[in-house]
């Protein structure tokens, strides 16, 4: 075993008010053999000086681009300064749970092969009070999980050095918000994943976060983007090409929850629409029927849970 064992890389952009806690939740860790790498986005709040202390004890490396490149190129950064043999990236409001390296150490050790796994996440309050806790699908089919929708998101995920020296998140402006997924949908098609059946990774729910805060538009660009890119590469299609009807229907749902979040009603339906046209299979869905009561009632009933639903329709 070399030592770091673990790199936690972590993008931040104006992120003070909950990077403490972020940090503080890592190197509270009850296994000790790991490096923390903070990668900022050239934050125009004080990051720098709340980042200060961190840096001067060595329990951080800090590092400062010199614009926002946006978190792609943040992680890609943290990813070429890691020295881990496994990686996991955490956003900088964001919490892993005590135990998380030790149980990720443990789960390595009984899985000696093993290039890539995650652990279980749930999304929690500013008192670490449970919100939301997430679903997982069957890994008896990676690529069908996969494109059916990002349930690896970036948090509780643990990549060899072997992947992460490898692959590289898409910088391109239009992607932000879709950047992850295309990521996995990379990986996966070369690589197996495993699933720590334990949760251990917390995502804390607030209004500034930026799935909340997400572009209708710019997505749509992304998707245009990310299907482009699956269809154009022989090895991808050939793995993803058979479900590229269910994931361009997976997004339309996606941009119809944004589209009810923002109360644009009568775009969320022709969202829905047209998720129905790519694949009917998703009208059943306990998802579309929900979307579709709160686009037709204009109902703000669920709003917390709908804004909860916006990082998990992508997640799932």
């Amino acid at each position: 075993m070399s030592y770091p064992f673990f790199s936690v890389v972590i993008p931040t952009y104006n992120r003070a008010g909950f990077i403490v806690k972020t940090l503080r939740s890592v190197l509270a860790q009850t296994y000790s053999h790991y490096e923390i790498i903070v990668v900022d986005n050239c934050s125009t709040d004080n990051t720098v000086e709340v980042l200060e202390p961190f840096v001067a004890s060595g329990q951080i490396q800090f590092i400062r681009h010199d614009r926002n490149y946006e978190r792609s190129c943040s992680r890609n950064t943290g990813m070429a300064a890691a020295k881990g043999d496994f990686l996991t990236l955490l956003d900088s409001d964001d919490i892993m749970y005590p135990a998380c390296l030790e149980d990720a150490a443990t789960y390595i050790q009984a899985n000696p092969t093993t290039r890539l796994f995650h652990n279980l996440a749930e999304i929690i309050d500013d008192n670490g009070a449970v919100v939301y806790r997430f679903t997982y699908p069957s890994l008896d089919n990676r690529w069908q999980a996969i494109a059916e929708g990002n349930f690896l998101s970036c948090i509780g995920d643990f990549i060899h050095r072997e992947i992460y020296e490898k692959y590289r998140f898409d910088t391109d402006p239009s992607m932000p918000g879709l950047e992850d997924w295309d990521f996995w949908l990379q990986i996966l098609a070369d690589y197996e994943v495993g699933r720590l059946e334990k949760t251990n990774s917390g995502v804390l729910q607030h209004v500034g976060r930026s799935v909340n805060n997400q572009d209708i538009e710019r997505l749509q660009s992304g998707f245009v983007r990310m299907f482009s890119k699956l269809t154009a590469d022989a090895h991808l299609h050939s793995i993803y090409g058979r479900y590229l009807q269910r994931m361009r229907a997976t997004c339309q749902l996606y941009l119809a929850t944004l589209a009810n979040s923002g109360r644009n009603y009568r775009a969320a339906l022709r969202f829905l629409k047209a998720a129905a046209a790519n694949d009917w299979r998703v009208v059943p869905t306990k998802r579309f029927v929900r979307l579709l009561q709160i686009a037709l009632l204009r109902s703000d009933t669920s709003r917390a849970a709908e804004r909860v639903g916006l990082r998990r329709l992508l997640a799932r």
